[in-house]
């Protein structure tokens, strides 16, 4: 036994006899050291002495080291003499001097001296303070030929020293040092300052300049002098730091994900057991389709992956279609919703079956799984094909709505699958099924009539104008990709247990485990898959129910009306399921007897036909815009047949479609103009005076005296008299054929225009036309027609 020893602990950071210190809420001395034990004596009143291992006094969460005013010691920091290996030969010699120079004025005598040296002149500490020691060795180190030895820069550095040793000196001294002369608190407040800017938009290294000096002065406002760096030490400094400009010019998303990506050393995400982790994502599939209506749309892809055998369980195709209409009130758009991401997890439960045109090397008989012992256990997988059923235990989402949806998580609960979200814009949480979207778009999408590439900038030209894929068939050629392609293709990420190099395939790996564990499968029922579809709280009346513009009712229906439901707060309201993808019944769900009320939609009849919620509210809009209302069922219903009718005809190739012309952005060109009637009120027709008739011919009054015509030699059998400048019409009336006046003026012989003399000459008239019978009576009034002409 080791004899107690009383003694004082002068070292900070170290487990020695007489130490004092603090484990499990009391304070002890240590009394004896033995080994591995330590035995511990009280210094509170009502404690008592104990006695245990050293590793567990030391490993507590609350030991610490004391000094006499039982205050917590600071844990000794072992030095960083790395850096020394990094310096040349003159760097090392000039540190090592400073170090024996600042060590004389601490300590009176360098460390080199001799047993019992006595300070030289000026340098006892007993006799002179620190600042005349500072000032000797100042007054020293400038006769030795030290550039940078005045008595601040002395301080300085005897700081840095005697804080963190040969390492601080370093940085003070060197300018090639990591940090170069920077202080530490500036190159955290800089690092703080690129953490904070990290979601906000790009901006120049100058104004995070401007942002450190700004948190300088809020940090350490009386060293704000002494601690920021000059604008060209900043910039050198990022170097130094590995901070390239060019991020700070980053799109945002690219940012967060560099800043937010996986902390080395980097380890893979790895489940034992099939459905120990499912990752579920959604995702851009980069493909163009034709949707229900007959254009062209944009498709999304969720997928489910399973981690330990890289199993993708379920993929669903969903068109993205925007909405149309006020903010909150949109119809018609369409994406990835909860209900999509339910209907994939109820895919992965069941086998796959084979279709009618797949290749033989798709079906799980011709695949790696254990075929015959599934069959066995599961006959639904006769013919099914080679994708393997696995039950999820548990799922890994991300922050998005379909997946933080009150729906998606009543179903994995009642599913007994646990939902654990990753965190905020770390991909790493899911980098299997990112990685797996990776490889899907570059062996499946690529290949993929409709193809547009990842963005704007990357696709071709006419691409919707091309051979395009519906849904259904997109769907389909997926699911046979999966089966025949990713299922049976040896992966990177999966090797065998017995021979490490050997990759195996997703299958291959799901034979091997499921022999391991064996497999149960859930088979959910008619009745059960209706408890995943999402649901309502409806009154049922004399009507019916109605959801969203539509009613449905039926005779098992009017049985629950005026009925309480027996759910607190939902009174006489019941629990109404329905599917989006087949509105055309809903389920009234009697949870007092687990059974089931159907209602049909009460105009179905005038559609005939399978329709879908997206269609309906696609009819809706349409009424809306055509002046309808949208609780008009029957015309909205005969929209929806209409709609489907014209999808299946596709366009007219007979009909040639217009080109509209670019025109631009509207602008108002058209300038008001006053309108010179404004404010004259309309005549009375009964006070319109007659104007009188003339008293003589037009003729007569308009003409005038005309130049003679020149001389014409004469011709055989015509006349020498002046030629008519028009010949009338057969009709006797100046105009022609069509029925159209004449050309007021016309061209004499000598081909000059004239507009000389009289009306008759100048309107070509030569004769008074013929008289016309007179009009009927109420025509016109007297005076007012030509049979007047010539009467006084």
């Amino acid at each position: 036994m080791a004899t107690a020893v009383q003694a004082e602990s002068t070292e900070q950071g170290r487990l020695r006899l007489g130490a004092r210190v603090r484990w499990q809420g009391g304070t002890y001395r240590v009394l004896v050291l033995q080994g591995a034990e330590v035995q511990l004596g009280c210094l509170d009143e009502a404690g008592q002495d104990a006695r245990a291992m050293v590793s567990a006094v030391v490993g507590a969460s609350d030991f610490a080291l004391l000094d006499e005013d039982l205050q917590e010691l600071e844990q000794e920091q072992v030095a960083d003499t790395s850096s020394l290996s990094l310096l040349s030969e003159s760097e090392l010699a000039l540190v090592r001097d400073w170090e024996r120079h600042l060590r004389e004025v601490d300590d009176g005598v360098p460390p080199d001296a001799e047993e019992g040296a006595v300070p030289r002149p000026g340098y006892d500490p007993a006799r002179f303070t620190v600042r005349q020691r500072l000032a000797a060795k100042a007054a020293e180190m400038k006769t030795l030929g030290f550039r940078h030895a005045s008595v601040g820069t002395i301080e300085r550095r005897r700081r840095a020293y005697q804080a963190r040793g040969v390492f601080g000196l370093i940085r003070e001294i060197m300018p090639g040092s990591p940090w170069g002369r920077t202080d530490e608190r500036v190159v955290q407040l800089l690092l703080a300052e690129m953490r904070a800017g990290l979601g906000e938009s790009d901006g120049d290294a100058s104004r995070l300049y401007e942002r450190l000096q700004a948190a300088v002065r809020r940090e350490h406002e009386a060293d704000y002098d002494d601690l920021m760096i000059s604008r060209a030490t900043f910039y050198r400094l990022l170097g130094r730091l590995g901070i390239n400009v060019a991020f700070l010019h980053w799109p945002t998303d690219r940012r967060l994900d560099g800043a937010n990506g996986a902390v080395p050393p980097y380890t893979p995400t790895f489940a034992r057991r099939l459905g120990e982790q499912v990752q579920i994502d959604s995702t851009g599939l980069d493909i163009i389709a034709i949707g229900d209506d007959g254009r062209p749309v944009q498709v999304e892809l969720t997928a489910a992956i399973d981690v330990a055998s890289r199993t993708i369980i379920g993929a669903m195709i969903v068109p993205k279609v925007p909405g149309r209409g006020p903010r909150g009130r949109r119809l018609g758009g369409r994406a990835t919703r909860s209900f999509d991401a339910v209907l994939m997890l109820a895919q992965a439960l069941a086998p796959m079956p084979g279709r009618p045109g797949w290749s033989p090397r798709a079906l799980a008989e011709h695949s790696e799984m254990p075929y015959a012992d599934l069959v066995a256990c599961d006959p639904r997988m006769a013919g099914a094909a080679a994708r393997p059923v696995i039950r999820p235990r548990m799922v890994v989402v991300d922050h998005g709505k379909i997946f933080n949806s009150q729906h998606f998580d009543d179903v994995c609960r009642m599913l007994r699958i646990k939902v654990r979200p990753a965190r905020e814009r770390t991909a790493t949480d899911k980098a299997i099924v990112e990685s797996t979207f990776n490889a899907i778009k570059r062996r499946f999408s690529q290949y993929v009539a409709g193809y547009t590439g990842s963005d704007l900038k990357r696709r071709g030209k006419h691409v919707s104008e091309g051979p395009l894929w519906n849904l259904n068939e997109l769907q389909d050629l997926l699911d046979e990709w999966i089966a025949l392609d990713w299922q049976q293709k040896p992966h990177d990420g999966l090797r065998s247990p017995f021979l490490p190099g050997l990759t195996i395939s997703p299958n291959r790996m799901y034979a091997t485990l499921v022999a391991a564990e064996g497999h149960v499968p859930l088979v959910l029922t008619p009745h059960e898959n209706r408890k995943l579809l999402p649901f309502d709280y409806l009154r049922v009346t004399d009507k019916g129910i109605r959801i969203g513009n539509r009613t449905y009712n039926s005779e098992e229906l009017q049985e629950y009306k005026n009925r309480h439901s027996g759910i607190r707060g939902q009174g006489r309201r019941w629990q109404i399921r329905y599917s989006p993808y087949a509105p055309r019944f809903v389920w009234l769900w009697n949870h007092h007897e687990d059974d089931w009320a159907e209602a049909e939609f009460i105009h179905q009849r005038l559609i005939g036909d399978a329709w879908t919620q997206w269609t309906w509210e696609q009819a809706t809009l349409n009424v809306l815009e055509d002046g309808g209302r949208k609780d008009d069922e029957r015309r909205i219903a005969r929209e929806v047949s209409a709609l489907r009718e014209r999808a299946r005809r596709g366009p007219d190739p007979d009909v040639p479609r217009a080109v509209r012309l670019f025109t631009g952005p509207v602008l108002d060109l058209d300038v008001p103009v006053t309108d010179p009637y404004e404010g004259v009120p309309d005549p009375d027709p009964a006070t319109v005076v007659r104007a009188p008739s003339l008293t003589t011919a037009a003729e007569h009054i308009l003409q005038t005296a005309r130049p003679a015509a020149p001389p014409q030699p004469d011709r055989p059998g015509t006349d020498t008299g002046p030629e008519p400048a028009y010949e009338p019409a057969d009709d006797g009336h100046p105009e022609d054929a069509g029925g159209h006046p004449q050309a007021p003026a016309r061209p004499n012989r000598t081909g000059v225009l004239s507009l000389r003399g009289g009306a008759a000459e100048v309107f070509a008239i030569t004769r008074p036309p013929a008289r016309r019978q007179a009009p009927s009576p109420g025509a016109g009034a007297p005076g007012d027609g030509e049979e007047d002409e010539g009467e006084p």
